[in-house]
């Protein structure tokens, strides 16, 4: 063969050009694969558009995404329905946002059928009264200038008549008014039709035309009345006992008491999202200056029957854990970033319980005993904000997903990459706020995801050609698990072609799971490789999916 000829066939393809016709331009110059439909369906769902990527702005993202719901509504509704009722009724997403829109936009454009399957779904994802107020606010977002019709009121009715009259009477008190509606209008607008004088009564009373004797209502309706006349904290305290009274029914002044928050608890009306997002409020009264009720609080916290009953997620846990221990983000502040204010003092158990939060959320998994190198793309894309209202970039929330996996894992290590390949000094038992100021402090470059595979072949540290390292021998991975926007551009070899060259060198039949940490369209998995997988970053179910993936059970 000619040397011109030889030396073609043995080049490889740059990240910059095409190297299968499966592959199309990523936003940063580079050549990715497309994401299926679903797949991407998966990653609005459980990662939303907000604040969109280091390339994409949010407005083009979220049409992006949108595009391919309005394509799928049209060709696999019933998937699109499943795969939304399946996300948001397991907890796997930070927020239900997502999941809630794409409901409404099936009961919207869909067929009958659709919209049938839909309705069919309403109360798996819209769970509370806040989730109607935001689905009722879509679906006239989706329809301006006209009334919601027959089936999409209907919609709203089966969530009233899902519910008995004291699930609705708490509900009631407990959310008056979100994103512009309240139950007065949700009432007038679907027009439920009750069985029963007590489902009457509640609508009446919610309706203000109720003229009964109150104490035919039930008791929360009853307690509410009663402590909005409250004059002083003992007099609440009293109503307190022996009722379900939640802490958005009691008159705004008597939120400052700390002896109020104390009853909350005690009574067991703070769970779920209520219990870590009242942290700081509780920190500012100096409550957990009461070190027993400080303790109770930080066990109620990793208390896993609360964490899966009310689905919280490992972000839940992980905003609070950087606001309790940094401040608060200060929108308005000179800076572009803004700044943190912290007018509270850290509370270590609590601190320590928001750590053990994070990984307690995540679905725990066997670990696989496999070799796994958990890789962390560091490079300057990965800078960008993570979205979902978090003051988080995306490659802090990897470090920590990385962290988090490592705990269930015996042989493993974990270390980051852009252009360059480097130990980040993460291991599995660091707090996590040491994990993310790790991260950040080597948040940088450009960004090549055949690093991981490169360096497992030849301690390769540098995508340079003049770059000589310190060269080790092959390190043995069963696992490669690379956390990454996909936006990979600067290497001339691409990481599905790396992947497959260190398996011919190794003989390890080694397997690629990337989990990509936007909503983008891309990834560096190869679909027609049965041993590469594309997952969702953020997802609470990331572990276990990991997990199978790499016994083979998927």
């Amino acid at each position: 063969m000619s040397s011109y000829l030889k030396k073609h066939v043995e080049t490889k393809t740059p990240q910059t050009e095409q190297e299968s016709p499966l592959q199309v331009p990523n936003s940063a110059g580079g050549f990715s694969f497309s994401v299926t439909p679903i797949d991407r369906l998966m990653r609005f769902l459980i990662l939303g558009s907000e604040g969109g990527t280091y390339y994409v702005g949010e407005k083009d993202l979220t049409k992006e995404n949108l595009d391919n719901l309005k394509e799928l509504t049209q060709s696999n509704p019933f998937t699109v329905i499943h795969k939304a009722a399946l996300v948001s009724d397991e907890g796997r997403a930070y927020r239900n946002d997502a999941a809630i829109f794409v409901l409404a936009y099936v009961m919207t454009f869909g067929d009958d059928k659709a919209k049938a399957y839909a309705r069919g779904h309403v109360n798996v994802i819209v769970r509370t009264a806040t989730h109607l107020f935001q689905y009722e606010s879509f679906l006239k977002a989706l329809a301006p200038g006209s009334g919601l019709g027959t089936s999409r009121n209907k919609s709203i009715a089966d969530w009233y008549g899902n519910k008995t009259p004291e699930q609705i009477a708490y509900q009631a008190v407990k959310y008056r008014n979100r994103y512009g509606w309240t139950h007065k209008d949700s009432l007038r607008q679907s027009r439920p039709k009750f069985h029963t004088d007590l489902y009457d009564d509640v609508a009446k009373w919610i309706l203000g035309k109720y003229t009964g004797r109150l104490t035919e209502l039930p008791t929360v309706i009853q307690a509410f009345e009663e402590v909005q006349k409250a004059d002083n904290v003992e007099n609440v305290l009293a109503i307190m006992e022996g009722t379900n009274l939640p802490w958005e029914s009691l008159p705004t002044h008597f939120h400052k008491e700390p002896k109020v928050w104390k009853k909350l608890f005690y009574t067991g009306q703070l769970k779920g999202q209520a219990l870590v997002r009242n942290i700081i409020r509780l920190a500012r009264m100096s409550a957990f200056d009461d070190l027993v009720f400080a303790r109770d609080y930080a066990d109620k916290l990793v208390d896993e029957e609360m964490i899966k009953w009310t689905r919280l997620h490992p972000l839940n846990f992980l905003n609070a854990l950087v606001v309790h221990t940094e401040g608060q983000i200060q929108r308005k502040s000179w800076s572009f970033m803004g700044y943190r204010n912290k007018d509270w003092i850290s509370v270590p158990v609590i601190v320590d319980a928001l750590n053990a939060g994070v990984h307690l959320s995540f679905k725990h998994v066997e670990p696989t005993g496999k070799r796994t190198l958990l890789a962390v793309d560091v490079s300057g894309s990965m800078s960008g904000s993570i979205g979902m209202g978090l003051d988080l970039t995306a490659a802090q929330i990897s470090g920590v997903m990385a962290a988090t996996i490592a705990k269930t894992e015996p042989y493993y290590q974990i270390m980051g990459f852009s252009h360059q390949f480097r130990d980040l000094g993460i291991s599995a038992d660091m707090s996590l706020t040491s994990v993310m100021k790790k991260v950040q402090d080597n948040n940088f470059g450009s960004t090549n995801c055949s690093m991981p595979m490169i360096w497992a072949m030849d301690g390769r540290t540098s995508n340079m050609s003049w770059s000589r390292p310190e060269r080790h021998a092959v390190k043995e991975f069963d696992t490669f698990v690379v956390l990454t926007d996909s936006e990979t551009y600067a290497s001339p070899v691409h990481p599905h072609v790396a992947l497959q060259d260190y398996r011919k060198k190794t003989g390890i039949p080694a397997k690629l799971i990337v989990v990509g940490t936007t909503s983008t369209g891309f990834t560096i998995a190869d679909p027609n490789d049965s041993g590469m997988l594309d997952c969702v970053g953020a997802d609470a179910n990331l572990p276990r999916l990991i997990a199978e993936f790499s016994k083979g059970y998927i």
